[in-house]
């Protein structure tokens, strides 16, 4: 099936279970096994992604690994670093072409007020507006199912919630409005990126992530290569210790030629893709 169309029925009937098979990759030595499974942090109800390759590396798993530790808060940091003073109204940092998916895309935030926030933090919450106006909720998201799959096992983040907001925060206005500008297209491309994860299909994945980030280079350096970078040098350390884990993170971090998965392949790591 293709992955527009899956996109398309999962949206319009997530009341019914609808099968998923996202892309869940294995690196192992004698006594270290790394799984790594690309996440979709709001989901549909009705998305069935636990393949039994997942719940085997689920169940086999001693820890897990996200993007954030277990306990992490983040709308006292977000409330803390999103704050802006002296800039402008929200519409008027987009384009005059844009002003009506602007209006479009606070509506389906019911209307909140965003003026007083950074460009940054306005993209951030206008992007889950509308992947929750597509059908997405994070109680379904992959990072929630798994926090509670893993209820009473180790829990480790590859970086903190200041962190990621510090991320954001350093870059320029120009490549904040960037960031603005695309999460008034969320619905859309929310809907693209969950038909090429069900599907998993890696190719179209990355093809979506290189788009989103064409024109833009500092924007693909700051929120994608350069953590890719450090996810993988982490990783690779990590299989000098002997143990049994899950890492998951956002599903374009494990797609394309600068991934996680490139990468630690180039580092002479043999993964394996397993299941879907």
């Amino acid at each position: 099936m293709r992955a527009g169309l899956l996109a398309l029925l999962l949206l319009a009937g997530c009341a019914r279970e609808m099968p998923a098979r996202p892309a869940l990759y294995v690196l192992r030595d004698a006594d270290t096994t790394i799984w790594l499974l690309g996440t979709v942090h709001f989901l549909p109800p009705g998305v069935r992604w636990e393949t039994p390759a997942v719940k085997r590396a689920i169940a086999d798993s001693a820890m897990l690994v996200g993007e954030l530790p277990g306990d992490a808060d983040a709308s006292t940091a977000f409330a803390q670093a999103s704050e802006g003073r002296g800039l402008p109204p929200l519409a008027a940092r987009v384009p005059p072409g844009d002003q009506a998916r602007l209006k479009a895309a606070m509506k389906d935030c019911g209307g909140a007020r965003l003026d007083r926030l950074k460009s940054w933090a306005a993209a951030l919450v206008l992007s889950a507006c509308g992947a929750a106006a597509a059908g997405g909720d994070p109680e379904h998201g992959v990072e929630s199912v798994l926090a509670r799959r893993f209820a009473g096992r180790s829990r480790l983040g590859l970086e903190t919630v200041a962190g990621q907001f510090a991320l954001f925060d350093g870059l320029g206005e120009t490549d904040q409005r960037r960031l603005l500008r695309a999460s008034l297209a969320a619905g859309a491309d929310y809907r693209a990126l969950l038909g090429a994860w069900t599907a998993g299909d890696e190719a179209r994945l990355a093809a979506l992530i290189a788009r989103s980030f064409a024109g833009a280079p500092t924007l693909k350096a700051t929120l994608l290569d350069q953590r890719n970078a450090r996810w993988s040098a982490w990783i690779g350390d990590r299989m000098r210790k002997p143990g049994k884990l899950l890492i998951a993170v956002g599903a374009g971090h494990l797609a394309g030629s600068g991934s996680v998965i490139a990468r630690l392949r180039a580092a002479g790591f043999r993964i394996e893709r397993v299941g879907g």
